[in-house]
């Protein structure tokens, strides 16, 4: 499995991530991981507070589809690529969630680095 983080970084041994965190930059929100057999791509945290979270998706959803584009068929930059964008612009997700096809428009939100509080859920950090 690879961890892909839109402006979060977390070495997982495999392969890591940054997007550039320029103010304007905007993300989903949430760390995803994709497998390295499969290319299949899920979500691992949504914090509440961010566009994955805000749009009621949850750790184990399944993205099968990022504005059309089949996970699957892309590396962890070009999914960060995909993901990542200006504050408030649109991204469209297709998800399952237990056999169910969800299609979301998420608002990107600021990106925020991810903090893993002893215990608890992550939380945003400005």
């Amino acid at each position: 499995m690879r961890i892909i983080a839109p402006s979060v970084l977390l070495i997982s041994g495999c392969l890591s991530l940054v997007a550039s965190c320029a103010p304007s930059r905007g993300t989903i929100g949430a760390v995803i991981v994709q497998d390295s057999d499969s290319g299949r791509l899920f979500l691992r945290e949504v914090p509440p507070s961010l566009a994955a979270g805000q749009a009621n998706l949850k750790p184990g959803d399944e993205i099968l589809l990022i504005d059309g584009l089949d996970v699957r068929r892309l590396d962890p930059e070009q999914i960060n690529l995909a993901l990542s964008g200006d504050v408030d612009s649109p991204v469209k997700l297709t998800v399952i969630r237990n056999e169910q096809v969800l299609r979301v428009t998420l608002r990107r939100t600021e990106a925020h680095r991810l903090v893993k509080k002893p215990g608890k859920s992550p939380q945003s950090a400005p």
